[in-house]
């Protein structure tokens, strides 16, 4: 009986982690994806409001976050990320990549930010930043979208 607990617990421990090295591997794959992405849609186009915002909070902290909402259309299993190409060691930020993908729905005040931070003292005032977001609409179409971030 005891083995039979401890193999229960060895495999929902084996399970856990490679859960969480999938979720690290298509991580890497988006932000990989979108590093690379030099095709974007306009802002006119976009089923969705986007507003960005930058802080400077101090000499060595500068704030980044993105919000979307007043979804066009329901977006359903909405996956996320935000990145910049200002080189940090800390992941960026996302949503429905590590966690559960969120659902954007038409009038329902539906909202998601994506928020991130960047130490350091040097001059980053002309960092490029890039959205991806992943969602399936009603009638079960995927559709992903890569868009380059204005400040401004």
């Amino acid at each position: 009986m005891k083995r039979i607990i401890v193999l229960i617990i060895s495999l929902i421990l084996l399970t856990a982690c490679t859960s969480k090295e999938e979720n690290k591997i298509a991580y890497l794959e988006y932000k990989n994806d979108l590093e690379k992405q030099d095709v974007f849609i306009d802002e006119e186009k976009l089923d969705f409001n986007v507003y960005f915002n930058i802080i400077r909070e101090s000499e060595e902290i500068t704030n980044y976050s993105i919000l979307i909402n007043n979804p066009k259309i329901n977006m359903y299993n909405v996956k996320a990320l935000l990145i910049h190409d200002y080189v940090i060691d800390d992941a960026f930020p996302s949503v429905g990549i590590f966690d559960t993908p969120i659902e954007l729905l038409v009038n329902s005040g539906d909202k998601l930010e994506l928020s991130g931070k960047i130490q350091t003292i040097d001059d980053i005032s002309n960092i490029k930043y890039k959205l991806y977001i992943e969602y399936t609409d009603d009638n079960g179409n995927e559709n992903k979208i890569y868009y380059d971030v204005k400040r401004g």
